[in-house]
């Protein structure tokens, strides 16, 4: 006995093709907010990390080492001195005054440009904005050789993603925060969490 041919009738795929094209609709928003949150904490890890070696730059060579938001892109020829400062900076460097130059000026230790990594989207989707206590927030974080801030004053760095929506409670964004107090000690915590005892909170 010849075997059959078997086989999809053309009914069957098209239905197949409609409930396949139905499934992907009821997900892709929830896919498009998963991606859009790794995004956020993507780059929230990239400043933490960024803060984190300035302080751990200034206790190691017992200097002045600043950490800098800047809107000024970091391919700028001489970026450790061509930076202009900015609150709401999205790249950042990490810099030290070098008296051995001339003159003496900034020399770079690292940078990041806010088109790097997650946060390739022109203009980018990540955004920031810092705030300093009691004095205000001129975009310049500065460590000493103990690793305290050098002004004594209190930073936290507040990012959001207006991409992929507004920050939780009013939207699905967990927006991250970065506290720095005026000891230097970098936390990377979520201001929703409100208790006391829990270390994700702020």
């Amino acid at each position: 006995m010849p075997p059959s041919n078997r086989g999809f009738t053309l009914v069957e795929l098209l239905v197949g093709i409609t409930i396949a094209g139905v499934l992907l609709a009821l997900g892709f928003p929830s896919i498009t907010a998963y991606l859009q949150s790794a995004k956020l904490a993507s780059a929230a890890q990239s400043y933490l990390s960024g803060v984190q070696m300035a302080r751990t730059e200034a206790i190691r060579r017992n200097i002045q080492v600043q950490f800098v938001l800047t809107s000024t892109p970091v391919d700028t020829a001489d970026i450790a001195n061509a930076a202009v400062p900015s609150a709401g900076g999205q790249s950042w460097i990490v810099r030290w005054f070098d008296t051995s130059l001339l003159p003496p000026a900034f020399a770079l230790i690292e940078s990041k440009a806010a088109a790097e990594g997650s946060a390739s989207v022109t203009p980018p989707s990540v955004q920031i904005i810092g705030t300093a206590a009691p004095t205000p927030f001129t975009g310049i974080i500065s460590f000493n050789g103990f690793g305290a801030t050098s002004t004594q004053d209190a930073y936290q760095l507040d990012m959001s993603n207006p991409v992929g929506g507004a920050c939780a409670p009013a939207g699905p964004m967990q927006c991250p925060r970065i506290q720095i107090p005026s000891g230097g000690l970098v936390h990377l915590c979520n201001p929703l969490v409100l208790a006391a005892n829990d270390s994700r909170g702020c």
